[in-house]
């Protein structure tokens, strides 16, 4: 217990000095206004509160890596993320809005990529009564908070009446959550809590469908993750932004490479115009024959709160990590 303190305190005195010396530098423009139509974590957020979230990710850190990430002069992926959480413009409205993810879709990429269809959405929870009323066929489907992870379900219609309660009790908690308020994500904040219903895309009933996350940092693919059979025997591989698999764990176990997909190319393109206004955005993307589907903006991957396994990875993903926000 005596260590725990001594090391939050010693992640506290160091937290201040880096926030400190930022602004005294004016590092990443942080004593600059933010551009219009952005917003960033230290204006939304405040310096004492940024400097206790500051604390928390040099914890995290020092817990994975046995040393102290250094965010004035930052390196790996993981203090790059850090850094710009809190000092990099983000556009505005909240892209992190799973409702408002097409108006982030450029007309250069317009023809390739589309939201995921939504099929209800409102400011209520998901009664049988809201079902009975979006006319839902029978099938698979998703039910899903706007502005938070984690905040999902899956069922099947027809169903049981204690799926509906479920789907009730599950819907009414999204609308009141405060999302990611530890974690210092603070764009979540800015969104209107909403429910939503999509259709499930998975191929058949008995398969998940590949998850394709495309991290970028300064508007380029640094990393492509490939989540397979995520409910069952979940592999998670990357791969460089050619498409060399890199046997080198994320956050959860790899596993055996899987051929390029077709029209790669034209899928790095996509998600590289979409990226272009944010400094660092994660791409989530469902693929279909013929169309991508764009499932969510994420900002910060598990709220920035998770230090990758591989040390080689992150160091990989920093080193591809260049901008002028970091020049």
């Amino acid at each position: 217990m005596a260590k725990e303190t001594d090391t939050r305190i010693t992640a506290r005195r160091i937290a201040r000095e880096t926030v400190k010396s930022i602004f005294e530098q004016n590092l990443f423009g942080a004593a600059n206004p933010a551009p219009r139509g952005t917003l960033r974590g230290i204006d939304v957020l405040g310096t004492p509160t940024v400097t206790q979230k500051i604390s928390r990710a040099l914890q995290v850190f020092a817990a994975a890596r046995n040393e102290v990430p250094d965010l004035t002069n930052p390196s790996t992926f993981f203090e790059k993320l850090t850094v710009s959480k809190f000092f990099a413009p983000v556009p505005m409205p909240s892209p992190a809005d799973k409702l408002a993810t097409g108006r982030f879709i450029p007309e250069t990429a317009a023809r390739h990529i589309r939201p995921v269809p939504g099929l209800w959405s409102g400011q209520s929870p998901i009664t049988p009564e809201v079902l009975l009323q979006a006319d839902l066929k029978p099938g698979r489907y998703f039910a899903k908070s706007n502005c938070g992870s984690y905040t999902n379900m899956q069922f099947t219609l027809p169903t049981t009446r204690e799926v509906l309660e479920e789907l009730e009790k599950r819907s009414t908690q999204w609308l009141s959550h405060e999302h990611g308020v530890r974690a210092g994500v603070w764009w979540y904040g800015l969104i209107r809590p909403q429910n939503l219903i999509e259709a499930d895309l998975s191929p058949s009933v008995n398969s998940d469908l590949p998850d394709w996350k495309l991290y970028c940092g300064g508007g380029r693919v640094l990393a492509v993750q490939l989540d397979l059979d995520r409910h069952t025997n979940h592999r998670q591989l990357i791969f460089d932004r050619d498409f060399n698999f890199v046997p080198e764990v994320m956050f959860f176990p790899t596993g055996t490479p899987v051929r390029r997909p077709s029209g790669y190319r034209t899928i790095v393109k996509v998600v590289e115009d979409v990226a272009k206004p944010f400094e660092f955005a994660r791409i989530d993307l469902y693929l279909k024959p013929g169309v991508l589907y764009l499932g969510e903006i994420t900002l910060a991957p598990f709220g920035g709160q998770r230090v990758p396994q591989s040390e080689k990875l992150d160091r990989m993903m920093g080193d591809a990590w260049r901008s002028d926000f970091f020049a």
